[in-house]
């Protein structure tokens, strides 16, 4: 009679659970909630970077290989990982990062476009954060840095890099360098904590083992301690940040005087040649004509650099794969405009931003004019194609986006006085928010007309169908080693990297019993010759010139008095290779003159073809018996060496 019924209990206890439960999840949510108020900026920055990888990914995607990329994958495959082939200097260039990053991937998948595309995006994407850590050290987390930051992601300079891999290995580590350098600088000018510099000395290290501008980061960072960390005019400032931070100068220097010393010994060593048609010339010489230096400087700043930081260039000039920028008149008139705007507003809310865009005038002056002058490319090539290149510019944004921040934020913690920018004003909002519509719509139509100026690689097709080719080549035969066409490599190519032998190693380096074997120049009896095509099937060898005049079929060349007069079309003006068809019934040699020069062949019994290196000038073959007879040759064709545009092609498809 005292006991307390279920009913009683459990509903009571039922409901307060259930109240229990939807405290917590309001709790939670409230928490969530506050932790995104909290840190919107991170989470938009993020957002932001993951966008940009995405966005970008399907023009890596549809790039490949070229040029250096070559260079770069041939050498590291030949190559073991030592001093001599990570210090090479290629044509003025010492990058030991690329050679090192090329020497791991073509170990793991030779010739992976796909494997080198996730390289690509996830060195951009570690980039990308290096340059939002360096924005929260400096600036804090001020929604301000989102718009530095897109600056940086919506710059149409790095579509051209992106889909170059031997400039991407060149640019990107030298940005994060950057990054990375000044963060850790920043630290130790604000803690003191000396090990922050010893990780900014190793990023500088880092930095120059990836390009040769990365001997500007020691200055970079005196440039900014001096003018933005210590007060007073710039220059009591610069001796007395040299005179307080001593020891961190020193450690720095360390680095950059070994790496001055080790560059001109490499440079005074047996260089390897200039391979892209845009690279340095062995060693510093004289710049050139002053008109061609002034075209390239002006060129870079005026028609690369500037538009692209307002979303330029918007129209592309496309040389195949690769493009180079050709912007507007109009529209170039309107970037110039808004980037002097900018600088005035910057001046009016701070009057020590001057400094800032000294920096970065420095930067482009020194880091990317000054070596291209110096390494005599500007003597070599016109002044205004070295300048629309992007190459030679999309490192400056990394270092715009600093200055942009120095000019217009204050440092995080900073109690000197700026002008404030009221956002919240009407003419200032929409002018604001007028730049960045320009500057995100810009480059999506820059980055759209690059994709509809540029084609698809050749090297793609060639390189997915040339393992086949070589895995199905019938036994005995052999292939010729000529160099491949421009268009596979997306230009001309200096060395062995255009030659099959080396190219393809990777496929061609078997046992010797399984290894196809090459010819580099044919001299003799051949029965299955190919050759290449620029589809990356193997096609039949043949000699494309002045033919033989025609005979009956079954018919063969008279031969008198143990001579053979092989009568030709026309004249045949300075080919390079003879080839006719014959059968004979016994080995012997003959001599063949054409062009007036001589030369012995080697019969061999049965049906066979013949192909013998020419020069000078003839309208006829003259043949004649040196021992045994002279064959029966029923064909014959002067000219140059070519693959047939006729099959059979292996794989069996056409080229």
């Amino acid at each position: 009679m005292g006991q307390v019924s279920p009913g009683r209990s459990v509903v009571p206890r039922v409901a307060s659970e259930g109240a229990g439960f939807e405290r917590a999840v309001a709790s939670e949510l409230v928490s969530a909630s506050e932790w995104l108020r909290r840190n919107a900026v991170v989470v938009t920055a993020v957002v932001m970077i993951g966008v940009q990888l995405w966005w970008k990914a399907g023009l890596v995607g549809r790039s490949f290989f070229r040029l250096d990329d070559f260079v770069l994958l041939e050498r590291a495959f030949h190559s073991h990982l030592g001093w001599n082939y990570l210090m090479w200097n290629d044509g003025g260039h010492m990058d030991p990062v690329a050679w090192a990053t090329a020497w791991v991937l073509v170990r793991v998948s030779p010739y992976d476009w796909t494997l080198t595309s996730a390289e690509i995006l996830v060195l951009l994407g570690v980039t990308c954060l290096a340059l939002l850590r360096m924005l929260r050290t400096l600036f804090g987390d001020r929604p301000g840095i989102l718009l530095l930051l897109l600056v940086y992601v919506a710059s149409p300079l790095s579509f051209p890099d992106l889909s170059w891999w031997a400039v991407t290995l060149e640019n990107l580590p030298l940005q994060l360098a950057l990054f990375c350098a000044v963060t850790a600088h920043v630290r130790y000018l604000r803690a003191g904590r000396f090990r922050s510099a010893v990780a900014a000395a190793g990023w500088m290290v880092f930095g120059m083992a990836a390009s040769l501008r990365g001997a500007a980061l020691p200055l970079v960072l005196f440039a900014v301690t001096s003018a933005f960390f210590v007060a007073g005019a710039w220059s009591r400032a610069a001796w007395r940040a040299l005179r307080d931070h001593w020891r961190a100068w020193l450690l720095y220097a360390v680095p950059l005087a070994a790496y001055a010393v080790i560059y001109l010994v490499q440079l005074s060593e047996k260089a390897g040649p200039a391979v892209s048609g845009l690279a340095d010339n062995l060693g510093p010489g004289r710049p050139g004509a002053f008109s061609n230096v002034f075209s390239f400087a002006s060129t870079l700043i005026g028609d690369a650099f500037v538009p692209g930081v307002f979303g330029g260039p918007w129209r592309w000039f496309a040389v195949g794969d690769y493009a180079v920028v050709s912007p507007p008149a109009g529209p170039v008139r309107v970037a110039w405009v808004l980037a002097a705007a900018v600088v005035l507003l910057s001046l009016w809310l701070f009057p020590r931003a001057w400094r800032a865009w000294l920096i970065l005038a420095g930067w482009l002056v020194f880091a990317d004019i000054l070596p291209v002058v110096i390494g005599q490319r500007a003597a070599s090539w016109p002044g205004h194609v070295l300048g629309d290149s992007t190459r030679y510019s999309s490192d400056a944004v990394a270092v715009l986006v600093l200055c942009l921040g120095l000019a217009f934020l204050p440092l995080d913690g900073e109690r000197q006085e700026r002008r404030a920018l009221r956002l919240g004003g009407g003419p200032v909002r929409y002018a604001a928010a007028g730049v960045v519509t320009a500057l995100v719509a810009g480059s999506i139509w820059s980055f759209h007309d690059y994709e509809a100026s540029t084609i698809t690689p050749l090297g793609k097709p060639f390189l997915a169908t040339a393992p086949a080719a070589i895995a199905q080549l019938p036994k005995g035969a052999e292939i010729l080693d000529a160099p491949i066409s421009a268009d596979v490599g997306g230009g001309l190519l200096v060395g062995t990297a255009d030659l099959p032998s080396y190219l393809l190693a990777p496929w061609t380096s078997g046992p010797a019993a399984s290894r196809p074997r090459f010819v580099t120049r044919p001299d003799g009896s051949y029965d299955d010759l190919f050759e290449f095509d620029s589809s990356g099937s193997l096609a039949a060898a043949v000699v494309e010139g002045v033919p033989s005049q025609p005979l009956p079929p079954g018919r063969c060349w008279r031969v008198r008095h143990g001579q053979a007069l092989i009568g030709l079309y026309s004249i045949a003006k300075r080919p390079s290779m003879m080839r006719f068809d014959y059968q004979a019934k016994s080995a012997g040699q003959v001599v063949v003159e054409f062009g007036g020069h001589t030369q012995v062949l080697s019969v061999e019994k049965g049906a066979h073809k013949a192909y013998l290196p020419v020069r000078g000038s003839g309208k006829s073959i003259l043949v004649t018996s040196l021992t045994g007879s002279v064959p029966c040759i029923t064909d014959a064709q002067v000219g140059v060496v070519a693959p047939s545009a006729w099959g059979p092609w292996i794989p069996g498809v056409a080229g």
